[in-house]
């Protein structure tokens, strides 16, 4: 039935789209028999098996016109065409209606007034059961309201057009604005008994601004409080009604503190609430422009699973709304069944793009170069873990935004060779190609000629590296400040050849994480040539050969670091890092995992360092309590101390908790054991998604044979378990005198300390 159209009840005049405010009057007898059904609802406290939409349509009935709420479609009008069958049943005679009963709801909402304050109430003690229009319905006994506020406990609200009656709890206190100050009046002179609603005696008191120093209500008086303790409320009603506080509903907020509120929601929820209200709908679409950053794992708060992964049309209806305005926009870590199609959608929406990471998402090369066509802005790029992208896919991916980009996070990616890096210019300044093992020695020369200004290369397992490239590097990219070589298998690279890394003097972070090139000779030349060298990590490198005392007194040397990473060189000794911890004032982190040779002695110095704040000794097996509590107490809790707290790792020793006292200290001891994993460079540059999964391959890069990989951790388990029983005092060794004496011997010729 047409919303416009009018319909005749048996009996009666025409009831038309006019409604209630047009100009002819509508029938008595309806109106009457619809109060009257109200008011023996609300004496008998029920619904009289009637729904709860249609009672709320009744009351309404009051402030809207007929044919506008049939107009607007909701569910109450819906309620009310579902039971005019019955109106004939009920009426009881044909007396004429007096129009002026009806109020005028658009001249309701036009209306404004001077003194707000004046015409407006707070409410107490009102009955959980009470709805909105039916608290607006009863205060009209006192004169015309404008507008009721009635907060919800948990504030949320249904679906369907934002109309059908509530049934969560409200708080017991509502706020009731009338269009005049009289009948404000009235209803704050009004007595007990008229106040009564639901078998609950509401209090009505002024409202006092927040403008004139108030809290929003006036504090009732003993008697009211006592009357309102012996009242059935619920205990928010009761801490309302004695703290006074007004809670205020979410329809109160302005529309720019609205807007604000739905920016912070997760994704979904800011799209749900779209269909509270229209009110609501344009406030949400108001709100996407507060968003410049959209992480859909982060921000659809994980609610994205194998079982309900992101599709097209969500990734559409979320950038239909945001995209626009999105400046960032992260589809990495989520459960997606993402296509070329998505790729298209992001083209579409979003064409204001700075930083973009596609990690994880399958797409041809086509739909890769349309994408890359349509974001002339793109500077911050991210393809990671790709296996399957081959050079003709990532080239067509650059091809379109190479001249802007900053940025380019290409790890994982082992089909590549590396064609695309001829096409970076000169905005370049951080290339990460970690395990981009195929990139070959033509493509690096490519990304010196182009791209000079690089600042960060990491190059971490690219095997195919060659002396001449390294050479070039040190020769063209002048402004290179992190440099990461980490792995083992550089074949055609060779000592000579990363000797040419010291002549890079604008380096700050250096990374040679298992290399077996390391020396003496490079570490002496670094600590000569490299003066602004703030981070260095060397753990696993090299031999035990190739480096020793005199590379580990070179790193020494380096005044500038801050960070230092040596774990697993035999030739860390106690007077190696007595030097060291004389010489670098600046240390903040050292890493010294796995240093057997290492005692109290050399850990004891470690109390000058003054500006310390990470220690990690995991797997150093001659460590024990008393060297652990001496740089405890170099370190006390000061008042009013505002400097870092100093985290030891002490798992792997011969520490024993019980014997470390940490109170009136600024240190925290971690009893965690990290000594399978080394590196600085291992936490910022894995090859895999996570840092953790790379950190962990990391420790077995020298080994292809998974095998003998396990039976040397279980022989090195085995041994630390005799260290540690040794050192603690244990008295049932494993290992007789002898047999420790052979194995000492035999440990001493695989390390080069015996011929």
């Amino acid at each position: 039935m047409d919303a416009r159209a009018s319909f005749r009840l048996p009996g009666e005049k025409v009831f038309g789209a006019a409604g209630f405010g047009g100009t002819g009057k509508p029938p008595q007898a309806m109106f009457k028999a619809l109060r009257r059904l109200h008011g023996h609802n609300l004496e008998n406290q029920g619904l009289n098996d009637m729904t709860e939409a249609f009672q709320s349509f009744v009351t309404r009935a009051r402030f809207f016109s007929v044919g506008k709420l049939r107009r607007t479609w909701s569910h109450s009008a819906v309620e009310f065409m579902k039971y005019r069958r019955l109106l004939p049943m009920i009426l009881a005679d044909g007396q004429a209606f007096d129009g002026g009963e009806t109020d005028d709801f658009d001249a309701a909402l036009a209306f404004q007034a001077n003194s707000k304050d004046d015409r407006k109430v707070i409410v107490t003690n009102v009955s959980t059961r009470v709805t909105a229009p039916q608290l607006q319905a009863f205060f009209t006994q006192f004169g015309k309201v404008s507008h009721c506020s009635l907060p919800r406990e948990d504030g949320k609200k249904t679906s369907i057009f934002a109309t059908m009656s509530r049934s969560q709890k409200t708080c017991g206190v509502a706020t009731i604005t009338f269009k005049t100050a009289e009948g404000a009046q009235k209803a704050r002179e009004a007595t007990s008994e008229q106040l009564k609603f639901y078998n609950q005696e509401m209090v009505v008191q002024a409202y006092v601004s927040r403008k004139r120093g108030g809290k929003g209500m006036v504090m009732t008086d003993d008697r009211n409080i006592e009357d309102d303790r012996h009242s059935m409320t619920s205990s928010t009603q009761s801490l309302s009604s004695a703290h006074g506080a007004e809670l205020l509903s979410p329809d109160d907020l302005p529309p720019a503190a609205l807007e604000r509120v739905l920016a912070f929601l997760p994704i979904q929820d800011t799209i749900r609430l779209e269909r509270v209200s229209k009110k609501w709908l344009e406030t949400s679409m108001k709100s996407w422009k507060h968003i410049n950053s959209v992480s859909i794992y982060r921000d659809a708060d994980r609610s994205f699973t194998k079982s309900n992964p992101l599709r097209n049309s969500h990734l559409k209806a979320i950038l239909s709304r945001a995209g626009g305005h999105l400046r960032r926009l992260d589809l990495n870590g989520i459960v997606h069944l993402l296509d070329s199609k998505a790729l298209q959608i992001i083209g579409e929406k979003c064409p204001h793009l700075v930083e973009l990471d596609l990690s994880g998402v399958r797409a041809t090369a086509d739909a890769l170069q349309e994408l890359s066509e349509t974001l002339p802005e793109l500077k911050n790029l991210s393809y990671r873990d790709m296996i399957n992208a081959n050079d003709k896919a990532l080239w067509f991916l650059v091809k379109g935004c190479a001249r802007s980009l900053r940025v380019v996070d290409l790890r994982g990616c082992r089909r590549m060779h590396g064609r695309c890096l001829r096409l970076f210019q000169q905005n370049l300044e951080q290339l990460l190609l970690d395990g981009c093992s195929r990139v070959d020695e033509q493509a690096l020369e490519d990304l010196c000629t182009g791209a000079s200004r690089v600042k960060e290369l990491r190059l971490n397992e690219c095997f195919l590296l060659t002396d001449e490239n390294i050479n070039m590097m040190a020769r063209s990219l002048l402004d290179l400040q992190v440099l990461t070589l980490c792995g083992g298998r550089f074949t055609k690279l060779s000592q000579e050849g990363l000797i040419h890394i010291a002549r890079m003097e604008n380096l700050v972070e250096l990374a040679l994480d298992y290399n077996p090139l390391v020396s003496d000779d490079l570490l002496e030349s670094l600590s000569e040539c490299l003066p602004l060298l703030q981070s260095l990590s060397i753990s696993n490198a090299g031999t035990d050969q190739s480096i020793t005392t005199r590379g580990v007194e070179a790193v020494a040397r380096m005044k500038q670091l801050e960070q230092v990473d040596v774990s697993c060189l035999a030739a860390v000794k106690n007077g190696t890092l007595v030097q060291m911890t004389e010489r670098l004032k600046n240390l903040e982190v050292l890493q010294l995992r796995n240093c057997v040779y290492l005692g109290d002695e050399g850990v004891v110095a470690l109390a000058a360092c003054s500006r310390l704040r990470h220690l990690d000794l995991s797997g150093s097996m001659l460590v024990t309590a008393a060297a652990v509590q001496t740089l405890i107490k170099a370190h006390p809790m000061k008042e009013k101390d505002t400097r870092p707290t100093v985290t030891i790792v002490v798992g792997g020793t011969a520490v024993d908790a019980n014997q470390l006292r940490v109170r009136g200290s600024r240190v925290a001891i971690n009893f965690s054991d990290f000594s399978s994993i080394t590196g600085l460079a291992a936490s910022t540059s894995s090859t895999g998604t996570a840092a953790g999964s790379g950190m962990r391959r990391s420790a077995s890069l020298h080994n292809s044979d998974d095998e003998e990989s396990d039976d040397d951790f279980e022989s090195l388990t085995a041994h630390r378990s005799f260290y540690m029983d040794a050192v603690a005092g244990e008295e049932d060794s494993p290992l007789d005198e002898k047999e420790m004496m052979e194995w000492a011997e035999r440990e001493a010729k695989e390390l080069g300390l015996l011929k």
